[in-house]
């Protein structure tokens, strides 16, 4: 009779620790799938900006700026000469920052190709996850023929990106809201050319 009692308690302690294992292990899948969407996201903010650099601005009047009207031809674009506030563009549109500007137009098409190798990265990501920020730090030649008189630090957010849970779903437990990602780059000499 003692032995179908310590078999019983064995076989209570096997079930346990079984169920306490495969919690952990499962627990150790999702952990590598959020690690695995992390890096996805960190590489397709990259991906991005680097798109960014290389091809026309998503916001158009960058392409018009003129230097000029600030600065000799040659001559280096005074800071003044703009807002140290960036134009943010959405794929709704773009922020006016630039005082010399009536307003921030969208080149939705740039914004695409931004956004292309974005998703090329990570299927998840949608238009709407991405903000692209243009910010004047100085850099940039007055009359520059080949290119807007501004060079730009571009930055790519990635923003509202959630992990939900796959191998623990049985625990119904929330989804989690990723932080933004951000990279940012200095455009080119001869950007939009």
């Amino acid at each position: 009779m003692e032995h179908r009692g310590v078999k019983g308690i064995s076989t209570v302690e096997f079930a346990l620790v079984t169920l306490v294992f495969l919690i952990a292990v499962l627990g150790i899948v999702d952990f590598a799938r959020a690690l695995w969407q992390w890096n996805l996201a960190v590489r397709a903010t990259q991906a991005g900006v680097r798109a960014a650099i290389v091809r026309d601005f998503a916001a158009l009047n960058f392409h018009r700026f003129d230097g000029t009207l600030s600065a000799p031809i040659g001559g280096q674009v005074p800071a003044s000469a703009i807002t140290p506030n960036p134009t943010i563009c959405t794929r709704d549109g773009c922020g006016a920052s630039l005082t010399s500007l009536d307003a921030v137009l969208l080149d939705a098409a740039a914004f695409a190709r931004i956004v292309a190798p974005m998703r090329a990265t990570d299927r998840r990501i949608a238009a709407g996850d991405v903000i692209v920020e243009y910010r004047h730090v100085g850099l940039g030649l007055a009359g520059n023929p080949s290119g807007p008189d501004i060079d730009p630090v571009i930055t790519v957010r990635l923003r509202d990106q959630r992990f939900e849970f796959l191998a623990l779903s049985f625990l119904e437990l929330p989804a989690i809201v990723l932080p933004d990602f951000r990279a940012s780059l200095t455009a080119e000499d001869g950007h939009g050319s």
